[in-house]
């Protein structure tokens, strides 16, 4: 056990250790899906997937388990901006109705003198594309995009009220449960 903790450590230093492209890179390549708390892992490809006993991964558990969802992701790729001391902020958007809930984290950066939003591992994006002068533009226009997805899904069911976008500064531990990271980042 120890000594899985430890491999997971080294394993992070080297992603840490990174060039941001590269970094991103690896980022785009992480299967998407997320470990329960019981330490199963489940993958969204998964032809019975489904999201219950969800737990928070650290950045350790997500190189450990090469496996995450854009939750835990976010903390990954604040952890590395703050180590190379790249500016960044992160926002929490959520669609809550009856017909659909829908979350996502975005991480937005500071790099060559503009904001970009951080490629993640299920929208594929690339890294500083597209690229804009100040993070309010950068945010609606990735907003836009996560609406447009709920319009088309929603269609004429989409309510503009029951969406929340929000920036977030605080930070989630190892295991943390869906329904207590969502009381947190709603605050």
């Amino acid at each position: 056990m120890i000594e899985n903790q430890n491999a997971a450590k080294r394993t992070l230093q080297r992603i840490m250790a990174l060039d941001i492209r590269s970094f991103f890179h690896y980022v785009s390549s992480i299967p998407y899906g997320y470990q329960d708390r019981s330490g199963a892992l489940h993958f969204s490809g998964d032809p019975d997937f489904t999201v219950q006993d969800y737990a928070f991964s650290s950045p350790e558990e997500i190189v450990k388990n090469n496996c995450c969802w854009c939750w835990d992701l976010a903390e990954l790729i604040r952890l590395y901006c703050a180590e190379h001391q790249i500016p960044c902020k992160a926002y929490f958007m959520e669609y809550r109705s009856d017909a659909l809930h829908q979350t996502h984290t975005q991480v937005f950066l500071y790099d060559q003198e503009t904001w970009s939003a951080a490629p993640d591992n299920c929208l594929g994006l690339a890294y500083g594309t597209p690229r804009f002068a100040n993070l309010d533009d950068c945010v609606a226009w990735f907003t836009g995009m996560f609406t447009d997805y709920l319009k088309a899904v929603l269609k004429k069911q989409y309510d503009e009220s029951r969406l929340l976008v929000k920036p977030y500064s605080c930070t989630f531990s190892a295991g943390t449960s869906e329904e207590e990271y969502l009381s947190r980042i709603r605050l």
